[in-house]
Parts: structure tokens; sequence; C-alpha cells
């Protein structure tokens, strides 16, 4: 199985090398590959991920995780897509795990999410994401999804400024069941650390309402913004 590994960044400096690095370790060029795809960053995420070399880069993208995971996705080799935040790290065996459920025929699937310390609260968070409701998933959990069950739903809907994970899992979850697999993604704390656990969670409750109601992505994203900083 060839894996394309997809990164959308902004802004993202302090982590890209720590998430580059990482895959790099434990994972085989001759089965995986690496595509950055950045969103008009105007720190050194771009310069640091061409010094890394031997991964794809794709800049100067509109600042939308949507528009930048749908070019990563278009320039991929891979018969599986894997989405990866830059901030998040994914279990060390998430090549084989994404090989075996894939044969397996599981076409999609995320894995469960905890934090890197953090309060008890964000334990509470991380327990939850064991189970298959909505309103746990998210995009920190990571997405892999066959690159051709991807192009026959038309990738994700480059309307969705936020929740864009959100809308792509509900037309997944039409054409097959999503696996939720029994290891961990390891999840930064850099929202809760500039914003108080109640203050995410309520920005967080506040988009989900407004996504079931199916209010204008931009208007979410206004909402959500006015409740964090930074966003």
């Amino acid at each position: 199985m060839y894996l394309s590994i997809v990164i959308p960044t902004l802004n993202e400096e302090k982590y890209i090398l720590r998430i580059l690095n990482y895959l790099r370790r434990h994972t085989d060029p001759n089965s995986c590959e690496i595509i950055v795809c950045d969103g008009g960053s105007s720190d050194q995420t771009v310069a640091l991920a061409r010094n890394f070399g031997s991964i794809t880069i794709l800049d100067q993208l509109p600042s939308c995780r949507a528009i930048q995971m749908n070019h990563g996705a278009m320039r991929a080799r891979g018969e599986v897509l894997y989405f990866v935040h830059a901030d998040v790290l994914p279990p060390e065996s998430f090549y084989s795990d994404i090989k075996s459920n894939y044969q397996a025929r599981h076409l999609f699937g995320m894995y469960r999410q905890k934090f890197e310390g953090g309060s008890f609260l964000l334990k509470i968070n991380s327990f939850f994401t064991r189970f298959d409701f909505e309103w746990c998933r998210g995009g920190d959990q990571s997405l892999y999804v066959s690159r051709k069950l991807f192009s026959e739903l038309g990738g994700y809907n480059e309307s969705m400024v936020i929740m864009e994970e959100y809308d792509l899992l509900r037309r997944l979850r039409k054409k097959s069941k999503l696996r939720i697999m029994p290891n961990y993604t390891l999840v930064s704390t850099r929202k809760y650390d500039s914003n108080s656990y109640w203050r995410v969670l309520l920005a967080n409750q506040k988009a989900f309402k407004m996504f079931l109601k199916n209010e204008k992505p931009e208007e979410i994203l206004r909402t959500y913004k006015s409740f964090l900083y930074p966003y």
C-alpha cells in the first residue's frame, strides 16, 4: 500500500520539523510520501519544510484547510490518503494500522486522541473519542481514506472554511462505516494554553450547533474566532 500523507499548514514553524522528522522516522519512502500544503504562512514554515527535503511542498495556497488538503490530494500518488494536522503526532504504528484496516476493507478511519499533558478535563475529552458519535470526531484525530472514495465524493467541500472534516465525514458515512482505530493521536494543547478549557469547549459547542443548523460556514468561523485567541 502506498500512502500519501497530506499536512495543511499555516504559520506552523514551531511544529513543522517535529512532525516531518517524526513521519520520516516511522515510514519507508518507498511506500509513503509527505505533502505539505501551505496556506500562505508569514513565518518560516515553508522555508523549514523546503530545507527538510524529500517532500512535496505546495505553497501560496488560499488559507483554507479544505482547499489546501484538496490540492494535496490532487498531487498525491497514493491509493490511500492520510490527513494529519501539523501539531498532531499519530501513533508510531500508523502506517501498519492504516494498511491492515484498509486491506480489511475499512475504507476510511480515524484514531482516538489524547493531549500532551493538560488538565484532567482534557482526559475526559480524550475518553469520549473512542465512541462513534459525530460530536466526538475532529481533524486532530487524523483521517485516512481511500483515494478512490475521496475522489468519488469530490473531496473536501471548499466552501467549508471551518468544520470541513465534519462535512466530509457525513458524506463518507453514506458510503461506508467509520473505523475508529484503538490507538491515539497526541495533540498539542496550544489552544487550551491560550484560552481556558471552558472557553474552548464553548467555542466548539457553538460551532457544532451552528453546523447542525446548516448555518453559513463563514458565520460559523466568525463566531468561533470571537471566542478564542489566537485562532
